[in-house]
This record gives C-alpha cells, structure tokens and sequence, in this order.
C-alpha cells in the first residue's frame, strides 16, 4: 500500500469518542490557543495584505475569515487565517524525538476549521481531524529529514491536510488520495529560503502555511471534480530527494506511537521555540534584578541552537523587524529580564531601536555549553541556564531544563488562559479568553464549529 494510501485510510479511522481523555483534552486546548495566535495577529502587515487579497477576489462564501463575519471561498479563507495563526510566531511545535525534524502542526488546523465549516460538520469532527492531521505530520516530520534536504516543514502541511480535509468534505478514498499527491506534488516541496541569519525575515515566514493550506485545498476541490494525481507521489519525492528516510515513522498511523497531540509543545511566549527557555529564564530572575541599568553582564548557556545560528548570530543582536526579533535570543533575553515576561505587546513600538534595550542586548553574552548541547541531541533538552551579575557584584543564575509548555512541563489551564488573554484581549476585549476557551472545551458536544469561529470575533 501507497504512504498516500495509508494516510487517508488513516485519516477516515479517527474516532473521536474512542480516543483517550487526556487526548482530547489536549486537542481541544491546541485549538484554543491556535485561534488566539491568530486573533493576536489581525493587524499585523503580512495578514491585512492577504485578507485585502482575499477580499478582493472572493467568489462564494464559503468559509469566514478569522476575526471576522466575512466569508470568502475556502482555499482564500486557509491562506488569510494559517498566515494568521503562524504570523507571530506563537503557535504549537512537535517535540519530537532527538534527531527527527519537527513541524508547526497547527499550521493545518485553519484549513481543516474552514473545511468543517462548508461541510456543516460537527464539534467532534473537527477535533477527530486534528488528532489525524497532528499523527500525519509526525510521521511525516519523523519519516523524512526534510530540512536536510532544503525544504521547510511545513511541507509537511501540504500532505498532511487533503487527508484529513478529504474526510471532512466527502471525498472518497481514491479521491482523497490523489488529493494527497495533487497537493503534495505541487506545493509540497516548500524550499527553505528565509530562516537564515539577518537582520529582518521576509513576510514569506508568516505566510508560507497559509500559501500551502491554499494549495491544498484547491487540490481536494480538484480531486473531488476527478483530476486525478499518482498514488506514490511521496515515495517519489523520497527517490529523487534522497536523505535519510524512515518508513517505520508511518507505523504510527497503526497504533503504535505516541499520540502527537500529547508530545506538542504550547509554546508560552510569541517567539520562536528554541528560545522559550531563556525566556522563561530571565523572567524568573526579573524581581530580583531590581533595574536593568544594574546589570553588568549577562551569559545564556545552551546548545547552539539557541546560542548561535540564526537566534545567536550577529545580526540578532540588530534585529529590524518583529519577525527578526522574535528570533533573536538577545532580544527576547533583554525584553523577559526587563519586564518580566514576553507577550504580542512587547513587540509594539518597534523597541529593537530603543538604544537603552539595545545596549542590554550588548551586555547578553550566549556561550554553546557542551552538557546542554550533549542533551539537546541526544535527550530532546532544550533548556538552558541564564547567569547575571550585578554592578554590586551579587551573581544570579537560575536554569530552565524544559521550557514551559514542553510535555514534561504542560501549561496548567491558568498558565494557558494568562497566555490567551495576552493574544486576545487587546483585540477582542476583557473575557474574550475565557470566552474561546470554553468554546473550545465544548466542542465534543457542538453540532457545528458555529459558535467557535462565533468567539474568534469582537
């Protein structure tokens, strides 16, 4: 049988109500804070272009526009609301094994939202979709050394969402499968262009999940009217792209794994994962620092991943943009030892020109530790230690060995509401976080995602 077989087979056998609780449960929270990250992002420059885009070449009223009563055709609705959800960085990463790629798997869940709004389905389908599009994209992630090979993970989306939008809108097997290979064959190699040092990320960052749910949802509408693609499409990219390729990921899709859902880190802060551990670093040592001016250096010890490449390199240090800054550790460094935390708000006002933020980013030293390096590759770690020292000679350190919202340290549903009113407040008004967090709790009982999308808007 075909990966693209096994997939959409796989994608038809979701249960919802035969799954465990602690399964649905932690479904039901990434859809919550998955429409936050996008409600935080309404106003932000690569989401206002798209929806305008949208907007004007909108046809039948398919699917609604996040944060909004407008409705445009479904392919339109996924590339606005995944360009949302992803823009700031805030959404859901795959803690996966050491070795593995990873993956945004939330990048899929506004294609699949908009697919069960046109086919009227029901609370418990969408959240059955989700389980099946989060275990695809493990063994995807899992299978395949995709950014080895130049291709960023949310390639993995383009495979991924036919199966599970397939189910969703009808399609039958055959259908769904060449749905698989029409969109990954076409929007499936996602060429990683942008995530490199510098001193600004292009727009493409924010806007490549929502380009490829696009495409992939004009790929199940194609296969639904017959356009026909072949059924080892991905075994073919695996042939003429080789690197190292493990199809024992897709046993997964039998039972035999954990579920994904359960291994998927809500990340606390809006900047991107490696860094969530000096975030959470520095803000515990807030109140005991007093007033920045009294620091005098300040050392990240970790693996290279959050110390150097693209978060440590010299151009984090200058970052120009907010997609740059969330991804500088000494951005994100300076802001948490400031204020104490790190929320959408901390990136208003441009502050990476504030000199006096600049001249702490000047005093933040990040030294690749070989312990933190050693645990990284071969434990999943990706904690950290922060030490400052004072003017007056005090020395305070604290270390971080996961950050909050890993699976060894899941968010309490306070911690993840005190997130969610940072992302949705400032948009949607006091409540509004209670509000799609209830919504979202009551989605195995909700005949439709109605009142879901309902709390997404003012």
């Amino acid at each position: 049988m075909y990966l693209a077989e096994r997939m959409a087979e796989f994608a038809r056998s979701i249960d919802i109500r035969a799954l465990p609780s602690s399964v649905v449960e932690a479904t039901v929270r990434i859809v919550a804070d998955t429409l936050a990250c996008g409600v935080a992002a309404l106003e932000e420059p690569g989401p206002v272009l798209l929806r305008q885009y949208a907007r004007e070449r909108a046809g039948r009223p398919e699917a609604t526009l996040l944060g909004s009563g407008e409705r445009v055709d479904l392919p339109l609705a996924a590339l606005v609301n995944a360009t949302l959800v992803r823009d700031l960085d805030a959404n859901d990463i795959y803690a996966a094994p050491p070795g593995k790629d990873t993956g945004h798997f939330s990048d899929a869940i506004p294609a699949l939202l908009a697919a069960a709004e046109l086919a009227g389905a029901s609370g418990q389908d969408l959240l059955a979709a989700v389980v099946a599009v989060y275990e695809l994209q493990a063994a995807l992630a899992e299978a395949y050394h995709w950014m080895q090979r130049g291709l960023h993970s949310v390639s993995q989306v383009a495979w991924a969402v036919p199966a599970a939008t397939g189910w969703l809108l009808g399609l039958s097997r055959e259908q769904t499968v060449s749905a698989i290979g029409l969109a990954g064959t076409t929007g499936g190699l996602v060429l990683q262009s942008w995530l490199k040092p510098g001193p600004e990320l292009p727009l493409i960052k924010g806007a490549a999940p929502g380009l490829v749910c696009q495409r992939a949802l004009e790929a199940v509408q194609l296969a639904a009217r017959g356009l026909t693609a072949p059924p080892d499409a991905l075994e073919t990219l695996f042939e003429r792209l080789p690197a190292a390729v493990d199809p024992a990921a897709f046993d997964r899709l039998d039972g035999r794994g954990d579920w994904a859902v359960l291994r998927t880190i809500v990340k606390r802060y809006p900047a991107q994962f490696y860094t969530q551990a000096a975030i959470a670093a520095a803000s515990s040592l807030h109140r005991e620092i007093g007033s920045v001016d009294d620091i005098a250096v300040v050392t990240v010890y970790g693996h290279r991943q959050v110390t150097a490449g693209v978060q440590g390199s010299p151009s984090a240090y200058a970052p120009r943009t907010r997609a740059a800054a969330d991804h500088s550790t000494p951005f994100v460094v300076a802001i948490a030892l400031r204020d104490g935390d790190l929320t959408p708000a901390s990136y208003q006002g441009e502050p990476w020109h504030d000199p006096a933020l600049l001249d702490l980013m000047r005093r933040i030293d990040l030294v690749i530790d070989p312990e933190f390096e050693r645990a990284f590759h071969e434990e999943g770690v990706l904690g950290c230690r922060v030490v400052v020292e004072l003017i007056d000679g005090r020395r305070l350190e604290t270390t971080v060995r996961q950050p909050p919202g890993h699976p060894d340290s899941p968010l309490a549903r306070e911690e993840l509401l005190a997130k969610l009113r940072a992302l949705v407040e400032p948009r949607l008004g006091p409540g509004a976080a209670e509000r799609l967090l209830a919504t979202a709790e009551r989605l195995p009982e909700a005949p439709d995602v109605t009142a879901l999308l309902a709390a997404c808007r003012p």
